[in-house]
Parts: structure tokens; sequence; C-alpha cells
């Protein structure tokens, strides 16, 4: 029986590492976060009626997020718009749809509780094709409120914080992108409330021993430009002239939306464990940061590979790099050459254009940090402005991603 068992045991020990189920490392960063999970208030969907001025709004779709919609005199209205929980970041995320039985002119006050103006309304007629308001009829006020001025009748009229990018709409542009052979695309796990966390995988071959570039995106729910920014990154590396020598030696693993939950209850920061996932990154107490994690840990032990570059796109209120720091004892990356050529790549790139950048250590345990703390690879937040036209964030984005494929060809290890 002996015998037996240590042939078994023998036999264990001897499957590939990627047959075992791996699970992503802990690890203490300096400025640590409780990520244990909080209530959250989930917003009542409804069709919000003023029968006596024939207007009528809804938060019923997908990323909406509207609490309370009232007429408060004549043609004007307060539109009530408060966060999942708190304390939080604010980011005021609002979308809704509105129309009238009549055609009309009417004033909207956003009053925001918990948190204050961030977002320029943009307005769509069907849901996808959308444009910023007139400047002249939206302004930020004193006390913390906002004033939109808006016309409207029986066409239903979407507003919203930024262009609407629900899980259903990602998975479409997943899709999409996996008509090209060299992308596979499918589920890794669910959110806490059951929704696909997704996955694309841009390779040659079998993808095996292939340095990984892992691309990170919706975190944070209002996220959008950062979103955009990642599309046009991905769109880029799949029809640039480089492409071919490109998927040679390296690979490209991407999670674009990995909170699904808070996107589609029109969230402003959080998922519905009521936490910051960007906060969890040491301890993955949260079932979105733990699936993600650990399923990067074992694609890289099954195909005997290395992550070397980890970005993660998001917005904020103009563009910036976040980035670990150069020629440090205590941080270096296992490209640690990378860093400096991209980034001047990118400025010297586009006209007139001076790059923000600003680089820290490991502190709290954000995916820059633990991209360098599980797999010593490169880090990079990759922000977006809320407000930056659409056409230079696509710009920027395709130069970032034809200069990452030039200096990662040019310093082949």
């Amino acid at each position: 029986m002996k015998a037996i068992f240590n042939i078994l045991l023998a036999l264990v020990l001897s499957l590939p590492v990627y047959a075992q189920n791996l699970k992503a490392t802990t690890y203490d960063f300096p400025d640590s976060v409780d990520t244990s999970s909080r209530e959250i208030e989930l917003q009542k969907k409804q069709i919000f009626s003023d029968d006596e001025g024939r207007v009528y709004a809804t938060n019923n779709f997908p990323a909406a997020r509207l609490n309370d919609f009232e007429r408060v005199n004549g043609r004007f209205y307060n539109a009530i718009i408060k966060a999942e929980n708190a304390p939080i970041n604010n980011s005021a995320w609002y979308a809704f749809k509105i129309w009238s039985g009549e055609e009309k002119n009417i004033w909207i006050r956003f009053l925001y509780e918990g948190g204050s103006p961030r977002y320029i309304p943009k307005l769509s007629s069907d849901g996808e094709n959308w444009q910023p308001i007139d400047s002249t009829r939206f302004t930020f006020v004193d006390d913390g409120s906002a004033m939109m001025n808006i016309d409207v009748s029986s066409d239903t009229l979407w507003v919203a914080a930024q262009e609407i990018m629900d899980s259903y709409r990602i998975g479409k542009w997943c899709e999409g992108l996996a008509e090209d052979k060299r992308v596979d695309f499918k589920s890794v796990g669910e959110s806490k409330q059951g929704r696909e966390l997704f996955y694309m995988d841009f390779k040659t071959g079998n993808g095996k021993k292939k340095d990984i570039i892992a691309v990170f995106s919706r975190q944070h729910p209002p996220e959008v430009t950062g979103f955009k920014a990642m599309q046009a990154f991905l769109d880029e590396i799949l029809v640039n002239n480089q492409s071919a020598a490109f998927f040679e030696k390296y690979r490209v693993v991407v999670y674009p939306l990995l909170n699904p939950d808070g996107v589609d209850l029109g969230h402003w920061r959080h998922n519905t464990g009521g936490i910051d996932l960007n906060r969890d990154w040491a301890y993955y107490n949260q079932p979105e940061t733990r699936q993600v994690a650990d399923h990067l840990v074992n694609t890289v032990a099954k195909s005997k590979a290395r992550v070397i570059l980890g970005l993660d796109f998001h917005s904020t209120q103009e563009d910036i790099f976040y980035t670990l720091p150069d020629d440090s004892d205590s941080v270096k990356s296992v490209i640690p050459w990378f860093k400096r050529p991209w980034l001047d790549g990118i400025e010297a790139s586009i006209d007139n254009y001076e790059l923000n950048e600003e680089s820290s250590g490991i502190g709290q345990p954000v995916t820059k940090g633990w991209f360098y703390t599980q797999f010593a690879a490169e880090g990079v937040t990759y922000e977006v402005g809320d407000e930056v036209p659409r056409v230079f964030i696509e710009k920027k984005a395709r130069v970032a991603a034809d200069q990452m494929m030039k200096v990662l060809l040019e310093h082949q290890e």
C-alpha cells in the first residue's frame, strides 16, 4: 500500500504546474486598505412621472443612475444623484432617459448626495451616438450643484455623465474583436452578482513562453474615457505594421471589465461588495479581484511565461501616466529599460503634446504596484481626462500601442 501511495504522490508532483490551481500571492502593501465587504444601497428602478408637467424620466436600464426626479415649479426640476455607499471617491455618475408629452424647454438641477459635480452631460437620441451638451446649456454652481437646460419632447433623450458602455455593449465589442483569429474571447469567472468577467487573449500560436503584456480596465464604473483609450490601444496592436513581428515574441492578455456589477448598476466607484476594487490587490477579498488575479497567475504558469508589463486604463480630471520610479533599488522591473523610451516616444510622436507623468513607489494595493509585487513587471496606470476630445483619446492610445511595440521589438532579450 505504501508503495502505491508513493507512486501516486510522485505522479501528482510530476503534473505540469498549470494543472494545479495556483493562487495569486498576497502582499503587505505599506499603505494598507481594508477591503472587507460593506453594504451598498441599490437604487429603485422606476419611471419618475410629473403628470401635471407631462415630463417623465427613468433609470430602468443598465448603467443608469437617478435616485429621484421631481418638479420644483414651472419648468424647473431636481435630479437627485446619490452614491452606492460612503465614503467614496467623488465620481458622481448619472445616466437617465427623459421625455415629455409635449415639446418644451426645461431646467434640471443636479443635486449630489455625498459628492459634487464632476461630469459634463453627454446627450444621445439612441444610446449609441453621443455628443457633449452645448457649453452654454450647462454650468457648475458654487453651492455644489449643477444646472442643465434641455429641450424635451415625445422622443426619448438619453442624458449621461459619459457615453454608456455597459456589460452588454462591452461583450459585443469583445465578440467583434474575436472575429480576428489572433483573439480568443471567453469568461474567466463571475462577479458578486453573477455577471461574466470577460477575458481576451491576443496571440499567435499557443502563446507559450512568450512574454505577456496584461491589460486591465473598468475597475471604476464611470471611467469610460480610459476604456475608450484601451479600445484604441488594442485595435492598434492588431492593425499596426509591426503586429506580425510583435506577436512572434509577445502576447497580450486583456481583462476589459473588472467591475461589471458596478458598471451595470450605475455605481460611482465600487463593486457590489461596496469596495474600490483598485484597493483590493493585497488580499483579494472581493470575488472579481480574486478570480482575475488567480487566472492571470495560472495563465502565466501554464504558458511557462512571464508578465513583463501591466497597463491599467482609468479616467481622472486630466491625462496622466502613473508609473513606478526610475533607477530605484527597491523597485526594479524585469524590463527597466522600457518605460523611458516608451513615454518619450509617445510625447515625440504627437505634435505640441507634453506628456504628464507621476512616479511613485509601492504604496496602496493598486494594480500598478501589484503588477510589480506579483510578477516584477513594469506597472503603469494609464489615466485619461474625463473631457478629453474623443479623437485625441484614440490618437494618443494608438501612438502608445505603436511605441510600445517599437520599444519591445528593438530591445528583445
